[in-house]
């Protein structure tokens, strides 16, 4: 290891000592880290997240991801802080990330950050890994990982995913049409196809788990034979109690994660038993001026006719219903009233803010 990665550090996010493989709770330690605890020194942290897709911060949901496959398969949808595209998780992901606090040395560097993953990978028998013109870690003129980086006040952030053994074609599903149709030709990003870790290793690596390959991959990196040989900060329970407030009041709520989509100034769901229902809108002198529904409980043909239906119109209930009420919708008081509801009701619309 090199001089300038001797005082790199772990960080301990496992709750109670059992691995977390929640989206949300692991993005909310991430955000906390950057922009809170803020632990001097580089700090690094390494995770695995159950079946999910994690969006940017200014992306609209509905344009880059099949949400109602999403529902429909039970495939947790996350929104970062942080800019970039859709990201799709499972548990043959690998999810790295080092914190840095108090420094903007290497910022942009993404060989310098690469270069203990890549040492490691190759220690354990990948051959050719390199860092790509891209940021992307290719090897054999593949990708297996790409790198981004988030600039805080104090510091910043480098990370990225390691796709080991990632459910691709299940990857392909969850995107639009428009990203399907690179993730079918192989291509996460414009000029590369990707594949897996798994396949370029050793055979020994065959039946490893991905998370028994994270622990390999760290002792590796750290070149230390044991898990308890690695420096390593663990997070305390005032650490755990301020995660768990921040997923409370923002990174665990619906209108944060499914409805704050650009070109919008509200959001309201509601939970059927069938599933939910959400609707973005936005208004100009009382009239619906911008409306988009999506969930597993409207097709898209449903929900574009009911959005062509309520383009325009005055938002007040006796309009709504009068409308609603002659429509193909028409039929069903119930739908009616929810849907009514939806767009009125105080308590169950947000506005988005920020």
């Amino acid at each position: 290891m090199k001089k300038a990665w001797s005082k790199m550090f772990l960080i301990d996010i496992t709750p109670h000592n059992h691995n977390c493989y929640d989206p949300i709770v692991n993005q909310s330690i991430d955000n906390y880290l950057i922009n809170d605890l803020k632990l001097p020194g580089h700090g690094l942290i390494c995770y695995i997240n159950r079946t999910s897709v994690i969006i940017g911060s200014a992306q609209n949901a509905f344009s880059e991801v099949d949400l109602n496959y999403l529902e429909q398969n039970n495939v947790s949808l996350v929104r970062r802080t942080s800019g970039g595209g859709a990201v799709y998780h499972d548990e043959g992901n690998i999810i790295f990330e080092n914190i840095i606090s108090g420094s903007f040395d290497h910022c942009s560097d993404y060989n310098y950050f690469a270069e203990p993953i890549l040492s490691a990978l190759e220690e354990m028998g990948l051959q050719g890994g390199h860092v790509s013109a891209k940021s992307a870690l290719v090897a054999n003129d593949h990708k297996f990982s790409g790198m981004c980086m988030i600039k805080g006040k104090d510091g910043y952030a480098a990370g990225g995913t390691l796709m080991f053994d990632m459910n691709i074609a299940n990857a392909r599903l969850a995107l639009t049409p428009k990203k399907r149709d690179q993730v079918k030709r192989g291509v996460l990003s414009a000029d590369r196809p990707i594949i897996n870790l798994k396949p370029l290793l050793p055979n020994k690596y065959a039946s490893m788990s991905a998370e028994a390959f994270k622990n390999e991959l760290l002792l590796h990196m750290f070149h230390v034979k044991h898990m308890e040989d690695i420096p390593t900060y663990h997070l305390t329970q005032k650490d755990w109690k301020n995660i768990f407030k921040l997923i409370d009041q923002k990174y665990g709520k619906d209108v944060w994660n499914y409805g704050k989509n650009p070109g919008y100034e509200y959001y309201s769901n509601l939970q059927l038993k069938n599933g939910q229902l959400h609707v973005n809108f936005s208004t100009k002198n009382q009239q619906i001026s911008r409306i988009k529904f999506f969930g597993n409980t409207i097709t898209v043909d449903a929900a574009e006719a009911l959005e062509e239906v309520l383009l325009g119109t005055d938002l007040n209930d006796k309009t709504l219903e009068t409308l609603l009420t002659r429509t193909i919708f028409g039929s069903n008081k119930n739908f009616v009233q929810i849907i009514t509801e939806m767009l009125l009701a105080p308590e169950k619309t947000h506005q988005i803010i920020g």
